[in-house]
């Protein structure tokens, strides 16, 4: 399963390190079959939802990922039946952050 990406639209967040993906099914040519798949972000570790961290960490990955199309490597399938991917850093990334050593 290594080296292999999924693409598709991300409808929500789970918590703060794992979000669900509506993809378009491999032999579906029309574009209408979708399924929807779980996926963990490789070597993220974020608090358990049911802190106020966690859910702040959810609310942040929300910002950020929500409603984008995002193309993602798959490392492996988990005991919880989750994808666990690498997420390129560029859609992880907050378009609102504050560079000091960025010139305005």
């Amino acid at each position: 399963m290594k080296n292999k990406k999924i693409y598709g639209l991300v409808t929500s967040i789970v918590d703060g390190n794992t979000f669900e993906i509506s993809v378009q099914d491999e032999n579906d040519e029309n574009g209408v079959e979708k399924h929807t798949e779980k996926i963990r972000i490789h070597g993220m570790d974020k608090p358990a939802v049911s802190t106020l961290s966690g859910i702040l960490a959810k609310l942040e990955l929300e910002k950020k990922i929500v409603g984008r199309k995002l193309e993602c490597e798959i490392i492996n399938r988990d005991d919880a039946d989750q994808l666990v991917a690498v997420v390129p850093h560029k859609y992880l990334k907050s378009p609102f952050s504050f560079d000091p050593n960025q010139d305005n």
